[in-house]
């Protein structure tokens, strides 16, 4: 059975229509920062500030290898793990890949209002914003190559979830 992976920007619901789709589909949730904050014992922006983005980067590439290796699951990736150059292999031979693409303004909202613990949301929130637009908007094509894109705007996470159960209903997992 092939994972069902979960890929968008920061706050674009992974985690919680990650839940809301492992339930329908009866499959277990793996969320990747999660699991990395309990591997490490640490919190994820403590990591990236003390050993840097290139250190994280390696401890989340491992981890998604390994949560790769075997199927059946709903991973909800973080945000920088998206179907890439890098990921996009793997990511297609062992499951399908989902893009929550969530409006940059509803987006904008929640980076605000979650703003703590992420390092690229530091200082002055006029800094940072730009900043993490830019991100976003880099990133975007990149997101745009998942399997499946559902535009989550105005969406609850289990509304979320039941659209990528019915658009996954054509695809043998």
């Amino acid at each position: 059975m092939k994972n069902v992976y979960l890929t968008g920007f920061m706050c674009a619901g992974k985690t919680t229509t990650g839940s809301a789709l492992a339930r329908r589909l009866g499959l277990p949730l793996r969320d990747s920062d999660a699991l990395l904050r309990k591997k490490t014992g640490s919190r994820l922006a403590a990591i990236i500030r003390s050993d840097g983005l290139g250190a994280f980067r390696r401890l989340e590439a491992a981890l998604v290898k390994e949560l790769a290796a075997r199927g059946g699951k709903v991973i909800a990736l973080g945000g920088g793990v998206y179907p890439s150059r890098r990921w996009a292999g793997l990511l297609k031979k062992t499951g399908v890949s989902v893009f929550l693409n969530c409006p940059w303004p509803e987006l904008a909202k929640r980076l605000k209002a979650e703003r703590s613990g992420r390092p690229l949301l530091d200082g002055a929130w006029q800094k940072a914003l730009p900043r993490a637009k830019r991100l976003y908007v880099k990133r975007l094509g990149f997101y745009r190559r998942a399997d499946i894109t559902i535009n989550t705007g105005g969406l609850t996470p289990a509304q979320t979830a039941d659209r990528i159960k019915k658009a996954l209903s054509g695809i043998t997992l």
